[in-house]
């Protein structure tokens, strides 16, 4: 029931029910997904929001009537009807749009989608108003992961990829400079491969070649200049994360 009612919708809507992979070679393209408790949360907030609408919309129309039992001087019959009509009517359009907005928080859940290539990676969310991010890493400046208290108990955690901006194609975003890949429960995996990806791509020497002209006679791009250090920094400091292991184990043994 609820692949038939999605597959319907995406043909009304005319989104593709997975995104094209960005460039790349095939045999490189890695698809994420935000974890299942990310899901269970937004569906938590999702309960307390109806709760509260629910509770809203019963007290606005119980409220008086109990109040008008008390009452010295009721109000007019015609009028009491007329407010149990609007407060049945109200009751059962709240109830008629639960699944309605269900459907929605788990569609925004399985639309959720983080592509990584050995050239790019792309994130793409939403079903309604469809938001994509090609970022090339050609322009990478830089590498996180963020995570809140709730989203440590949760075993979740955000990998931030930022651009140096312009440039990449009719796909990127010129104005968008952060690609965020939300509540992933894999987000050390998922750097560490940005990173080595990264790290491939550069001795491989790839690239715009008309960025490489533009950085090599400097100007506006040296920010993606001073970028790559700190992505090489990074690559640094995930190798010596690899060495401490390797130093660790053999202390163990």
């Amino acid at each position: 029931m609820h692949e038939a009612a999605k597959a319907v919708l995406l043909r009304l809507l005319k989104v593709p029910a997975e995104p094209k992979p960005p460039e790349g070679t095939a045999e490189s393209v890695r698809v994420f997904r935000a974890g299942r408790n990310f899901y269970y949360w937004r569906l938590l907030q999702w309960a307390a929001m109806q709760l509260g609408i629910g509770l809203l919309v019963a007290g606005a129309f119980l409220g008086p009537k109990l109040a008008n039992k008390t009452a010295k001087k009721p109000p007019p019959a015609w009028l009491v009807m007329a407010w149990d009509v609007m407060g049945a009517g109200a009751m059962g359009l709240f109830a008629a749009t639960l699944p309605l907005t269900y459907f929605k928080q788990r569609l925004d859940y399985e639309m959720r989608w983080y592509i990584v290539t050995d050239r790019c990676l792309r994130v793409r969310s939403g079903i309604w108003s469809v938001s994509e991010l090609t970022m090339t890493f050609a322009n990478v400046q830089d590498i996180g992961i963020s995570a809140g208290p709730l989203q440590r108990l949760l075993g979740l955690a955000d990998v931030k990829v930022t651009s140096a901006g312009g440039g990449g194609g009719s796909e990127q975003l010129e104005t968008s400079h952060m690609a965020v890949l939300a509540g992933v429960d894999c987000a050390e995996a998922i750097r560490d491969l940005i990173i080595g990806r990264l790290r491939e791509y550069r001795d491989a020497g790839l690239g715009d070649p008309d960025d490489k002209q533009r950085h090599a006679a400097g100007g506006p791009e040296r920010a993606a200049t001073v970028g790559a250090t700190l992505v090489a920094a990074q690559l640094v400091l995930a190798e010596a994360r690899q060495l401490r292991a390797v130093l660790e184990r053999g202390a163990g043994a």
